[in-house]
């Protein structure tokens, strides 16, 4: 009796992988003599793929303002293995994969996300992350990865509550605007930023100041200060227990009288500056001296203008003046010697006008039947979103109905001579400051 020849059952051909490697398909044996190095490439590959599909999914939950991920908790009873929904298996795939993943890598990635998708969504997929993201290394490398951008407080209407809107530049080159859910217990004013740390101070007890981070909301109460007019004190966070006065004889009277108004702060600086004032008063916080510099003829009297101001800048303290029409000089002020450098020039050409108009008109049905010639507008510079490249313009347009206007702004690209994006705010209740959002904190670091 013949013996049966045993059916050779050939396996299908291997499928090329993305790094050109040919596992699928072998048989067991055949897998024990590929390299461990390179079903380790391989599940590194797979745990990035799932990673990077991740970092997709926050940023479109980001998109649609939806940042959190929700984990079903279900129950089933069952005898022999578990059963799990799809979204439980994917999750735990995720969840496993991105356990394999090298920290360096895991720390690379998460570095350039958003401060604000890192605390509300990231933070909560693993203990890992968790206690990655609360170290000093990377909040510090977090910070520097920041972006900066315009942080402007404004309200929908009179004697509503004050928010913040932070606007900024992204990686991919568009303008992003984000709302921060940041809301104050009480009336206060917003007095400046740094390393996206924001001061506080009570509008009516005007000594009591805090420190926040608006995406963490946290909160930290300086020592009460009682301050006097001309008077200039420091305090250093975590080491000082009580405020020092800073001296202020050498300066003249005129210019201490700066010190009633709100100082502009730029990188390692802070200036008091005043429209028609002949002096700019610059505090080194490092050294804590106080510098007297004079301003240049554009801002003295007699000179043909129609509105000049200040703004805020990473390093340098920026002034615009505006002319008769839509034109502006722009000149600069490097802190640390009080040298003044004229820049380029700015004009908005007649048919931004009617581009501008024509925003107002999408956005308000009364003003669609103007006659554009009789919609008055107002154009005023507010901010650089990106020093010397893009410029924040504020439009005030006609009341639609009484008691009301349409407010929106537009970006300006220097280079390209165009508006790349409009928007709109309510009322702007104070200038905007330099700020980039961040992790950082006082404490809770290890």
């Amino acid at each position: 009796m013949k013996r049966k020849q045993p059916l050779l059952r050939h396996p299908p051909p291997p499928r090329l992988l993305s790094g050109g490697s040919q596992i699928d398909g072998l048989t067991d044996s055949q897998l024990n003599t590929v390299p461990t190095t390179t079903k380790r490439n391989e599940d590194e590959e797979n745990a990035v793929v799932s990673l990077l599909e991740l970092v997709s999914l926050l940023e479109l939950l980001s998109s649609l303002e939806l940042l959190y991920i929700d984990v079903p908790k279900t129950r089933v009873k069952v005898k022999s293995r578990p059963y799990y929904l799809r979204r439980c298996k994917r999750l735990n795939f995720l969840k496993t994969s991105m356990n394999s993943l090298p920290d360096e890598l895991v720390f690379d990635i998460l570095v350039h996300l958003p401060a604000q998708d890192i605390y509300v969504a990231v933070m909560s997929v693993c203990l890992k992350w968790y206690q990655m993201i609360h170290t000093h290394k990377f909040v510090n490398a977090h910070l520097h990865c920041s972006t900066y951008g315009l942080l402007i407080q404004s309200q929908v209407y009179f004697g509503s509550r004050t928010h913040l809107t932070f606007i900024a530049k992204s990686r991919q080159g568009r303008v992003e605007l984000t709302r921060l859910s940041y809301k104050s217990r009480i009336e206060i004013i917003w007095c400046g930023s740094c390393n996206g740390l924001i001061l506080e101070s009570e509008h009516v007890n005007s000594g009591t100041l805090y420190i926040t981070n608006p995406i963490m909301q946290q909160h930290f109460a300086l020592p009460r200060f009682f301050c006097y007019a001309q008077f200039i004190a420091i305090l250093t966070v975590g080491i000082d227990e009580s405020w020092r006065l800073v001296c202020t004889q050498h300066l003249s009277l005129e210019a201490k009288k700066l010190f009633e108004f709100e100082p502009l702060t730029t990188e390692g600086f802070v200036h008091w500056v005043r429209m028609g004032n002949n002096y700019v008063l610059t505090l080194n916080v490092e050294t804590e001296i106080i510098t007297e510099y004079v301003v240049p003829s554009f801002c003295l009297h007699g000179r043909v203008r129609e509105h000049y101001c200040y703004f805020r800048t990473v390093k340098y303290l920026s002034v615009l003046i505006q002319f008769e029409g839509w034109k502006w000089e722009v000149w600069e002020m490097k802190p640390e010697t009080g040298e003044w450098t004229r820049l380029p020039g700015i004009e908005l050409k007649d048919i931004i006008r009617f581009e501008i108009i024509g925003s107002l008109c999408e956005r308000n049905r009364i003003l669609k039947g103007v006659d554009d010639s009789k919609i008055n507008i107002v154009v005023q510079a507010i901010g650089w979103l990106e020093y010397k490249e893009l410029l924040v313009y504020l439009v005030y347009g006609p009341p639609p109905c009484e008691g009301n206007q349409v407010r929106i702004c537009f970006v300006w690209n220097i280079r390209l001579k165009e508006i790349i994006e409009f928007f709109e705010v309510g009322d702007i209740m104070a200038s905007p400051f330099v700020h980039r959002n961040s992790l950082l904190w006082l404490d809770g670091c290890k």
